[in-house]
């Protein structure tokens, strides 16, 4: 009986490898759990654990590469169209049931069941229609959410029609940012907001920081930028790891119909950008980077005084120079205060520089006819849906931005946003020096093995969680993707306490 079963079982391996397609690999799990079963040594068993190893091995790759941490999608669901992206309220209530641990959704992307996931032909023609339903439901929500009170007007009053937080709160006043994407209002604390200081620094003697539409001052809420949107090198690395493999993932195909996706979309944007017209509104931007280049700022001690209009990156008076030169070039002498205290103080010059920066930003800085504006807009918002960064992206951003009025509300909003951001960490690296100075100081001998037995684990941080993140920073880095949502304040709910 069991040489039967196992004849059948070998007779149904080679039935499944020698079909039209690949194997899947719900099909091959199948086999390999009847395999082990059975009491008779089997060399197919052997190798389809190896092929099945292997997908698992490039889909957690994919994982890492696309999913923020915690993330509340799979990354079927992230590969694949936004389905519901018509609906505020159904998109809203079902990123909360994910974020709760409510909700599961395994094979009903597109439309498709676990039985259409195994025939491409039916995963290409669902993404294609997947993507057009995406396309007009952002459009429709786009204009839901612009017919809402703005929260920075004073007479913004509750109704059924007002923006609601992710924390469940409606934003109001101060400190609200509208998403470029879906027009709808967030607390910036309760979503990542982009950082001001990552924008090209400029030289001592010039300000380039005046060209304003180059700043990254874009927002995505985390309802619309569901992944880390990694570079489009990424994913072709990935997808010619995909090639190897002898067998098929729902995953693979949805990458492969988002990289064709994103192919299409940088064609046209190429295209639109190599026009006459866009070329000649680029070399207007070019000449105009250039002369503030070149043109000095006058001198503006009154506008803020602990950094120098003049004196952009902050370098200070010349008397502190050779000691901070000093403590940079002998690393090891610099303790970790006064490495914080140095980036602290480059930090708030900053800041403070690109405050006085404010009254003096104008604009537009070129004239973008509406001819020109419409198409690009239309590539904007539909660059903007791709799980996928694009550096068309960035420069159609820029001309957009030119063509318009500085947007000095949500700048200041960014600047507070950061300064609030730099107080906080600033306030948790005091408590941990303080932490770290009294163990030294009632510790002694910190190498005695029985006082490291006796520490708890969250205070040895160079564990598992300690290398953990710092793969995650890394990773975010090469694929450039955005840092980590903010979760929900709902300390006893599943997914809370899965996580930790």
């Amino acid at each position: 009986e069991a040489l039967a079963k196992a004849r059948a079982w070998i007779a149904d391996v080679d039935e499944i490898q020698n079909g039209d397609h690949y194997p899947c690999l719900d099909d091959l799990e199948g086999l390999v759990a009847v395999g082990r079963d059975l009491p008779v040594g089997l060399e197919e068993l052997r190798q389809l654990e190896l092929q099945v190893l292997t997908a698992h091995s490039w889909r957690e790759k994919a994982s890492k590469t696309f999913l923020k941490k915690n993330s509340c999608y799979t990354l079927l669901e992230v590969l694949c169209p936004c389905a519901d992206a018509g609906s505020d309220s159904t998109k809203r209530s079902r990123w909360m049931e994910k974020e709760l641990g409510l909700y599961k959704s395994d094979t009903e992307l597109l439309g498709l069941s676990a039985q259409d996931l195994r025939d491409p032909g039916s995963v290409i023609v669902a993404f294609k229609e997947g993507e057009q339903k995406e396309k007009e439901g952002i459009l429709q929500l786009r204009r839901t959410n612009s017919a809402k009170p703005s929260p920075l007007a004073s007479s913004t009053t509750a109704s059924s029609a007002t923006s609601i937080c992710v924390c469940g709160q409606v934003p109001a006043g101060v400190g609200a940012l509208q998403c470029d994407l879906c027009q709808d209002w967030f607390h910036g604390r309760c979503v990542s907001v982009p950082r001001l200081l990552s924008s090209p620094r400029p030289n001592p003697t010039s300000s380039p920081l005046l060209a304003w539409w180059e700043w990254d001052t874009k927002f995505l809420c985390p309802l619309c930028m569901r992944s880390r949107r990694p570079r489009l090198e990424t994913i072709l690395a990935l997808l010619v790891a995909l090639q190897r493999l002898p067998v098929r993932l729902p995953e693979g195909e949805a990458l492969q119909c988002l990289t064709e996706r994103a192919i299409s979309w940088q064609g046209r944007a190429r295209q639109a950008l190599a026009s006459e017209d866009v070329t000649a509104l680029l070399g207007r931007l070019a000449e105009l980077r250039q002369r503030l280049q070149t043109e000095p700022r006058p001198e503006e001690p009154s506008a803020c005084p602990s950094a120098p209009a003049s004196d952009p990156l902050g370098e200070g008076s010349g008397k502190n120079t050779p000691k901070v030169q000093g403590l940079l070039e002998n690393g090891d002498s610099v303790t970790s205060s006064e490495k914080a205290a140095l980036e602290e103080g480059s930090g708030k010059r900053d800041l403070e520089m690109l405050s006085s920066l404010l009254p003096q930003l104008s604009g537009p800085a070129l004239e973008l006819p509406e001819a020109t504006r419409a198409p690009l807009e239309e590539l904007m918002m539909e660059g903007d849906l791709l799980e996928v960064t694009l550096d068309e992206n960035h420069s159609i951003w820029q001309l957009l931005q030119a063509g318009q009025s500085p947007d000095l509300e949500r700048i200041r909003t960014l600047l507070e946003l950061e300064k609030a951001e730099r107080h906080g960490s600033r306030a948790r690296g005091r408590a941990l020096e303080r932490r770290r100075r009294r163990k030294v100081d009632r510790g002694g001998e910190g190498d005695d093995p029985a006082r490291e037995e006796l520490e708890p684990k969250r205070v040895r941080s160079s564990g598992p969680e300690a290398e953990e993140a710092q793969e995650e920073e890394v990773l975010e880095e090469e694929t450039g993707g955005e840092g980590p949502p903010t979760s929900l304040p709902t300390t006893g709910s599943p997914s809370t306490q899965e996580n930790q």
